[in-house]
């Protein structure tokens, strides 16, 4: 008998394990006063604490029997300065800006271990993963609001003159300033104005679940590069720094009643059960693509796993390494003929024909049919020219043509109607869902390994 759509909804093709042992499934829907007896802040500071000059800043948090922590909230914040070499206050006349959100783009690595296990997949460009994320998974209605509190304000979208404009950044009465994002950055912190900045920060990924505090946890974070962290004049910027003081990760922890923490104790201790994580590993490939270049072949691009999401564009090498009078995070969109993703050899739809295919495409990935984009479709084409492919399963059980796999050989193949006017890098960041498994004071471990 043909199966009808009603059907196949009670087939659902992915179904997760509950994640933990009982008592932790209690803690979602009840409320604090029926689950807790009280709360408190765990304040994790940075080390080295007398050095608001260091390469790399680490947060630790010591095990300890409190109870379970908040870790979907978690926060960072530190009072950013910006001064000249010497740590002298910088002269009037010197344009330095800082980058947006500079606690949270401002890392080139961000390193989190869990009971002394890596669970995150370590990147020299994390500073593009989190913009990538930002993107995706943020409205400018949702951070415009924060945008003197996290620092998170974007270059003015445009042509050349526009996003990467220094012109009269410190006046932004002056006509010829049309970088107006530049020039808020540019007041939020100047001469002796330091900012007080507050950001959140991904530990353990987009996590619902309560984390048990008996876990060991690490956060080590590593300086991006000057060339991309200040924007401004070439020579003012280079005779300038950031300094990071007062650098504090802030999670809420709560204390669960005597009796649900003596179950959570049993079944982690006693019993050796584990709490299982659902998180989200992202992989960056760049790809050299020489001037002239027209067509990109890419095989086995992340050497047989499959992500459920990729994200594809290209920066011209000058953008790549860094330049103070450019901004990092523009991504033009490219004049594109074609773009398919294969898995193994059959090209998977949509394939992308030109921009206004991609914005489409992308508004669906996204799930913005019915909610705000984050940036226009003219902008799209001048700052934010990312191609989304959606690599998950088709969940409705009546035309499923990708399996419910994380294997497979993903290829990338591009056309452009003109060869590159400059040598460029191809960018493809893969997104790829994980479970992470805690047990008491044991090596945490990942389902899979890439």
């Amino acid at each position: 008998m043909k199966r009808t759509h009603a059907q196949a909804d009670d087939e659902p093709v992915e179904v997760h394990d509950s994640g933990f042992m009982s008592p932790m499934m209690m803690f979602p829907p009840f409320p604090h006063n029926d689950t807790f007896v009280e709360s408190r802040q765990f304040k994790l500071v940075a080390g080295p604490i007398s050095n608001p000059d260091a390469d790399e800043f680490t947060f630790n948090h010591a095990p300890n029997d409190y109870g379970v922590m908040d870790l979907q909230n978690a926060r960072i914040t530190g009072t950013i300065t910006i001064t000249g070499l010497d740590n002298t206050q910088l002269a009037a006349t010197q344009n330095v800006a800082i980058c947006q959100s500079p606690l949270r783009l401002g890392w080139k690595s961000r390193e989190v271990l869990v009971n002394n296990q890596r669970i995150n997949s370590l990147s020299s460009q994390e500073n593009e993963i989190e913009f990538i994320n930002h993107l995706t998974r943020e409205i400018p209605q949702a951070y415009t609001p924060d945008q003197e509190i996290t620092g998170c304000i974007h270059n003015t979208p445009g042509a050349a003159n526009c996003s990467d404009s220094i012109i009269e950044m410190r006046d932004p009465t002056d006509a010829t300033h049309v970088n107006k994002g530049l020039g808020q950055r540019y007041l939020l912190c100047k001469r002796d104005v330091p900012f007080k900045c507050y950001d959140f920060v991904n530990v353990m990924g987009d996590n619902k679940r309560y984390v048990v505090s008996s876990f060991n946890m690490t956060v080590r974070l590593r300086r991006l590069e000057k060339t991309k962290t200040l924007m401004g004049a070439a020579d003012h910027c280079a005779a300038a720094k950031i300094r990071y003081s007062d650098l504090e990760i802030h999670v809420q922890a709560f204390k669960p009643k005597a009796q649900l923490m003596a179950a959570i104790n049993s079944a982690m201790i006693q019993k050796g059960e584990e709490a299982k994580y659902y998180i989200r590993h992202h992989r960056y490939v760049p790809i050299p693509v020489a001037i002239g270049t027209r067509k990109i072949v890419k095989n086995d691009l992340f050497t047989g796993a499959r992500p459920t999401r990729m994200f594809i564009y290209i920066r011209t090498q000058a953008r790549y390494n860094g330049a103070h009078t450019s901004n990092p995070n523009r991504m033009i969109f490219p004049d594109l003929e074609f773009l398919g993703v294969k898995i193994n050899e059959a090209f998977v739809e949509p394939t992308i024909e030109n921009s206004k295919e991609a914005y489409i495409n992308l508004r669906r990935v996204l799930n913005r049919k019915y909610d705000e984009m984050p940036f226009s479709y003219k902008n799209y084409l001048t700052d934010y020219g990312l191609i989304a492919i959606d690599l998950s399963e088709n969940k409705d059980s009546y035309n499923q043509i990708l399996p419910n796999a994380t294997s497979g050989i993903v290829s990338l193949e591009i056309r452009l109607n003109n060869g590159l006017a400059a040598a460029s890098q191809l960018i493809v960041v893969g997104e790829f869902r994980n479970q992470l498994s805690c047990a008491y004071q044991t090596e945490s471990r990942l389902k899979f390994a890439y």
